[in-house]
Order: C-alpha cells, then sequence, then structure tokens
C-alpha cells in the first residue's frame, strides 16, 4: 500500500460510505427493535448499548460522505451484506462477519495521505464489531 497514490476513487467512497451508513442504521434499528423480546436484563442492555454504537457508527460514515457536485450519488445500496431481512442473532453471527471483512478489505485500499478519515473510521468501528460481537457471542450463546 502506498501513502502516495490512492486505489479507491472519490465516487466509489462515496457509494461506499453512503451504504457503510445505511446499513449501520439499519444493524441500529433491528437491534433497537429486538430489545423488547429479549429474554433477559442483561441481553436488553447488551442490545440497548450495540444499537447506539450501529447507529454512531452510522453517523461516522455519513460524516465522511464526500460532497459531489457534478456526480449524482445513487441512494445507498447495501452491497455489504446479501440478506436483506434479518433478526438480531443473524446481526452477530451472519452480518458483523460480513461487515467485518468488508471493512477490512476497504482498509487494505485506503491510502493513509488520500483516505486517512476512512483509515480512522475503520479503526474505530473495527474494534467495536469485535468487541460488540465476542460479548454477544458471550451472552447469547451459538446459534
Amino acid at each position: 500500500m502506498s501513502g502516495a497514490r490512492t486505489q479507491v476513487g472519490i465516487v466509489e467512497w462515496a457509494h461506499r460510505t453512503r451504504s457503510a451508513s445505511a446499513l449501520e442504521r439499519q444493524i441500529a434499528t433491528v437491534l433497537g427493535d429486538s430489545i423488547r423480546g429479549a429474554p433477559q436484563p442483561g441481553m436488553k442492555l447488551l442490545l440497548a448499548r450495540h444499537a447506539r454504537h450501529f447507529a454512531w457508527h452510522g453517523d461516522l460514515w455519513d460524516g465522511l460522505v464526500p460532497t459531489l457536485h457534478d456526480v449524482p450519488i445513487a441512494d445507498p445500496r447495501p452491497p455489504i451484506v446479501e440478506r436483506a431481512v434479518f433478526d438480531a442473532a443473524a446481526v452477530y453471527q451472519d452480518v458483523v462477519p460480513q461487515l467485518a471483512a468488508t471493512y477490512r478489505a476497504w482498509a487494505e485500499a485506503a491510502t493513509p495521505v488520500a483516505e486517512r478519515p476512512v483509515l480512522r473510521v475503520l479503526d474505530l468501528v473495527l474494534r467495536d464489531l469485535e468487541f460488540d460481537s465476542g460479548e454477544a457471542q458471550r451472552l447469547m450463546g451459538p446459534r
């Protein structure tokens, strides 16, 4: 990885960051909606905390979406995860691993000079995903 030459163009980063923002917010909604049906108080607290994490991630990504005056950006498309509908268990067992793998690939393609803000967000988000996923697996157990 060279810090002098970008591998991903600004239009692609605009698509990626908008998609990531939309998906993180969708996950926050799914987890938030799952709180009421959680069987134990500890699970309710975990889902509430993680829902806030994912919503915050959405805000972080939204703050990175570049303004492109001459290029229309379509509505966010979630190419990151193939499943359109999922529940809280699927978030931790299916969606989060796919999302983390996608973010790691983005980190590999990002350059420190051109995409330093993206790398900062990726660092924060990947740490949260790893910690939150482990915490959820310990509390929820295997599927």
